[in-house]
């Protein structure tokens, strides 16, 4: 049994882990992090996009509770030495299924665990629930309807991409499409559609997986990410044929992945055919309603909004039990979303400045990550403050 600290609440380490599962998901956690330390072992939970303390056990203990873990996620118990990725699921309350990708990864004091958990309800909600604006959600159904071409998601680790593109899938999955998805790992396993885990240690890598999907007829390919130049060309290759295209890929913006098509040798003529758009998001936190308030903008943020706001009533949450005092509970996502009419397509084709293309999307009145993120301060959905925080604005007047 793991050893823990004295009057420890556990009966064994069954029980302690089943135990911190489901104070994850009480908690609303979206990720475990098992931390091996000199002198103990340490876990914090991932809350609306913060890591927060939530046990620290004898460092002796560790092993046990790390080699349950791994039975759990089907890995090799003896196996300390490479990273190991896994998953399992388990049940919440109510029937809820929540999905777990395991990670571990060998440190000086030992392995250190990463559990991502995803409500399967979450993963597979409607696109009018993701927090998109009117006329963006407009643009999205036009986009995933295409028969072929590649529509595309960015944004950082955490942002939200995976539950995006499954609700796609979902929305999509019809009789009429045979839709078949090449991930790495499968995050939630869906009825009637095809989906391929990657598996590099035996060979089966995004390309070689990409080039036997192609002889399954496919009306729909979802690539969980383009990792490489091969995967990218091939999936060009793809859209060229007749099949629609989504994936992710790992750009802050519309002008650097054009950027880095054109580095990896796609021509422009093939990018202007082929993209049919590409949304970028992020997560933001939401103004906890048990303790929301009105809110006066500060001199750096008037700095900063000017205006903006003049005229409406901000809010902020004080902080109170319901939201552990953070005055935020739950996020929702925020997104700019691109839709490649005929007038970006000439730009992208004739050869002209790509990074002036951002430039020439405003013009357009396309309305950027930080437009979306003013309408929802507007609306007392989040904060200035975490605004800021996402778009990565600091005020550093009070910096050492």
């Amino acid at each position: 049994m793991a050893e823990e600290p004295k009057g420890s609440q556990y009966k064994n380490v069954t029980d302690l882990v089943d135990s911190l599962l489901r104070r994850a998901i009480t908690l609303r956690a979206s990720d475990i992090h098992f931390e091996p330390a000199r002198d103990s072992f340490g876990v914090r939970f991932r809350i609306d996009g913060f890591l927060h303390p939530a046990e620290v056990f004898e460092k002796d203990g560790k092993d046990e509770i790390v080699s349950r873990i791994k039975v759990l996620a089907g890995m090799e118990i003896m196996e300390k030495r490479f990273p190991q990725d896994g998953h399992f699921e388990i049940y919440g309350e109510g029937g809820k299924i929540y999905n777990l990708r395991v990670s571990t990864f060998p440190t000086t004091f030992g392995e250190a665990v990463v559990l991502r958990l995803l409500d399967r309800k979450d993963a597979m909600m409607d696109l009018v629930g993701l927090g998109f604006e009117f006329d963006q959600i407009e643009d999205v159904k036009r986009m995933i309807v295409f028969p072929y071409g590649m529509s595309l998601i960015t944004g950082p680790t955490g942002a939200g991409k995976t539950t995006l593109l499954y609700s796609i899938l979902k929305a999509i999955n019809t009789p009429r499409n045979n839709i078949v998805t090449i991930e790495d790992p499968i995050e939630f396993q869906m009825d009637t559609i095809r989906q391929l885990q990657v598996k590099e240690s035996i060979g089966v890598t995004f390309p070689k997986a990409l080039r036997a999907v192609l002889r399954q007829d496919p009306d729909v390919i979802m690539l969980g990410e383009l990792r490489d130049t091969e995967t990218v060309q091939l999936s060009f290759q793809a859209a060229l044929s007749g099949i629609l295209v989504f994936s992710t890929f790992h750009t802050f913006d519309v002008p650097g992945i054009i950027i880095r098509f054109l580095e990896m040798g796609i021509p422009r003529s093939v990018i202007s055919h082929v993209l049919i758009g590409v949304v970028s998001g992020r997560l933001v936190r939401k103004i906890c309603e048990k303790c929301k308030e009105p809110y006066v903008l500060n001199d750096f943020e008037k700095r900063i909004f000017g205006d903006s706001f003049s005229g409406i009533s901000l809010k902020k949450g004080r902080g109170c039990n319901a939201c552990e005092n953070s005055g935020y509970l739950g996020r929702e996502g925020v997104f700019e979303v691109v839709a490649f009419d005929e007038d970006i397509k000439s730009y992208i084709m004739e050869g002209k400045n790509i990074s002036q293309l951002g430039t020439i999307l405003r013009q357009k009145g396309s309305k950027s990550l930080w437009d979306a993120m003013m309408k929802k301060v507007s609306r007392g959905v989040t904060t200035v403050e975490e605004t800021l925080r996402v778009i990565g604005i600091k005020d550093t007047r009070n910096s050492a």
